[in-house]
């Protein structure tokens, strides 16, 4: 009688299950301001995609993603900081700056994902980064966008 092999889940597999269930959009992010929500949706589409990328270890496919991601993130940071402006957001240059501090580490991780595999760890910054930015700097503008 032949037994049957279970393969257990690793540290690296449950991982990744938690981070697939981290990448996404919730309405708890909304800023209720519909050009925001559908390009911070995005900005999750293309985390998933480089978190599927690093999972099946796609090297080619996860520079390409996030790269992409990097001039997403260029197009939505101006769009988000042009809106700021026009309402008048008192904390517009310090989060002008975050999105600077951001932008200048996307650069770092795409160049350094030019020559090595894209980490899970890097997925979650990326991820956890976001998601703060979102829930915390972002929702702080939206009254002011209401006005």
């Amino acid at each position: 009688m032949q037994g049957h092999q279970v393969k257990s889940a690793t540290h690296a597999d449950l991982q990744n299950v938690s981070i697939r269930r981290m990448i996404e959009w919730t309405p708890d992010l909304s800023t209720g301001v519909p050009l925001l929500d559908e390009q911070h949706k995005t900005l999750f589409q293309w985390l998933a995609e480089l978190e599927s990328a690093t999972a099946d270890q796609r090297t080619l496919f996860g520079v390409y993603v996030i790269t992409r991601l990097k001039h997403y993130v260029r197009e939505h940071f101006a769009a988000e900081e042009a809106l700021m402006k026009a309402a008048g957001f008192p904390d517009l240059e310090q989060h002008r700056t975050e999105h600077a501090r951001f932008r200048a580490r996307l650069e770092e991780l795409q160049l350094k994902s030019i020559g090595e595999d894209i980490s899970t760890d890097t997925v979650q910054f990326l991820t956890h980064w976001l998601t703060n930015h979102i829930a915390k700097t972002d929702l702080a503008y939206v009254p002011y966008l209401k006005r």
